[in-house]
């Protein structure tokens, strides 16, 4: 009779060995699985019957011995949103976002819970100061979202009122105005603004934006270097300054300016054909054929229809740093 080491050499025995854990850890992983899944089964069909209080104990429960079932804790904020708990909902969405930052449905469920809570501020904004520099404020926002400008300016209007010193609603009547090609206007809100409190990279590039329009470009230049010292890593803020430098007859300069939008914004046209020109100037031709090259493979990638060739002096109305 052969042994049982003879019917099974022993070099085989590990291999039956690491076949039974993976089987048990197999059968753990299952019955786990199940355990989620009934889970969400079971708040599920609670939560769309209407039970939103059964839900939500049903879901707690399972959350007791399945902390991170990210799908179970959706159903859970979904059922204190239904039952108008929204501090409570958001909270737990903010835990499945802090394992799974892109949970689309936490995500959906978040942003309907920050408009809610947002909506209640606001009301209870408008009930504690109706007449505030701030209520007026929103609500000329509010009319430029919906690109009702008149009604914007006359809100801004009455929320400087309210507070004359506002940099804020300064600051956003000057670039309401600057969108309207107002520019003079625009300088006075900016300059005003300017004086209230410490510069911004915001007044500084609205200041500079204006003066360009208005071909003063040496007033211009002033106001972009300041812009560009506040943000550095401004894409418009250095195209601008590029931009003024160049039509202000000092090529050389604006090269610089002009190189450092494009490795902020690899993809800006107008940097392109400005610096283009720009080398062209002061002779530099192969510099300027590589410039318009680039220019030209951009406006190939683009679809057939769109603008070839874009204006010599743009400057962007709402121009933020990065």
């Amino acid at each position: 009779m052969k042994t049982l080491r003879g019917m099974f050499p022993f070099r085989t025995f590990p291999s039956a060995l690491h076949f039974f854990w993976l089987l048990a850890l197999a059968v753990m992983i299952c019955s786990q699985a199940h355990g989620q899944s009934s889970g969400l089964a079971k708040c599920t069909r609670a939560f769309y019957r209407g039970d939103y209080v059964q839900a939500a104990e049903s879901a707690e429960k399972h959350l007791r011995q399945h902390p991170n079932d990210g799908p179970v804790r959706v159903i859970l904020a979904r059922a204190e949103l239904a039952q108008g708990k929204f501090q409570q909902a958001f909270e737990g969405l903010q835990k499945v976002l802090a394992s799974d930052p892109k949970n689309i449905e936490a995500l959906y469920y978040l942003s309907i819970i920050a408009r809610e809570l947002s909506h209640r501020e606001y009301e209870r904004l408008f009930s504690l100061a109706p007449d505030s520099d701030r209520v007026h404020q929103l609500l000329a926002e509010a009319a430029l979202a919906v690109e009702n400008k008149s009604e914007a300016e006359e809100e801004f209007q009455k929320a400087l009122k309210a507070n004359p010193r506002s940099i804020e609603v300064s600051t956003e009547l000057a670039e309401l105005k600057r969108s309207q090609s107002k520019f003079d206007e625009a300088i006075v809100y900016y300059t005003q603004a300017e004086q209230i409190g410490p510069l911004n990279y915001e007044i500084a590039y609205g200041l500079g934006a204006c003066y360009t329009y208005m071909q003063e470009y040496s007033r211009a230049i002033e106001w972009l270097r300041k812009a560009v010292t506040l943000a550095p890593d401004s894409a418009a803020g250095r195209f601008a300054l590029g931009n003024a430098l160049f039509q202000n007859g000092q090529s050389d300069a604006a090269i610089p300016e002009l190189n450092v939008s494009l490795q902020l914004e690899p993809r800006m046209k107008q940097a392109y054909f400005l610096l283009g020109r720009a080398y062209s100037k002061v002779g530099r031709l192969d510099e300027a054929k590589a410039a318009l090259k680039k220019l030209d493979e951009l406006n190939r990638a683009e679809i057939p229809g769109q603008e070839k060739v874009p204006p010599a002096t743009p400057i962007q109305n709402r121009a933020r740093p990065k």
